[in-house]
């Protein structure tokens, strides 16, 4: 029960960090700049300059449509596993375990190319990285079983029901 709280507690700060970010800042890959404020953009430009983040000024057509992935599969999910981490919803589980890996898949393509062009700084992967991190603890979530306490209490609960 503490590792599972321990993840849902990481997750729920990862969750809302990325509900804020992705339209923000990543979506600045794959759509017009007019459609963001000027503040945002010139930090997005601060960041991919300071960071030397290739990806981010070059806008490969793999990485753009990895953005595209994120905007439309990956922040609704981030969104409900959001919402039902805090909640403590039934199917968050599902939703994690979907999640995490359609964002380690993402991130393993990013990771590769990076490391494989030798392009990518330390400072640069050392931001990446931890992305997947996070990805294989929502798999991780995804994976391991309800606590056993949950099971008992509806094990006993149905046994006090009368079948007809």
């Amino acid at each position: 029960m503490g590792l599972q709280n321990l993840m849902n507690g990481l997750l729920l700060i990862y969750f809302l960090f990325m509900v804020i970010v992705t339209p923000l800042f990543d979506c600045q890959s794959c759509l017009p700049s007019s459609l963001f404020p000027d503040v945002l953009v010139d930090m997005n430009t601060w960041y991919a300059n300071e960071h030397g983040d290739y990806l981010s000024i070059e806008k490969p057509h793999f990485f753009v449509g990895l953005i595209w992935l994120e905007l439309i599969v990956m922040w609704p999910l981030c969104i409900a596993n959001f919402y039902g981490i805090f909640t403590s919803k039934s199917w968050v589980k599902k939703t994690c375990l979907i999640y995490g890996v359609s964002t380690a898949t993402s991130m393993v393509a990013i990771l590769s190319e990076m490391i494989r062009s030798s392009r990518a700084s330390t400072t640069l992967l050392s931001i990446y990285v931890p992305f997947l991190g996070f990805a294989l603890i929502s798999v991780l979530n995804g994976l391991i079983p309800h606590s056993s306490s949950v099971n008992v209490m509806k094990t006993s609960a149905m046994k006090g029901k009368k079948r007809a």
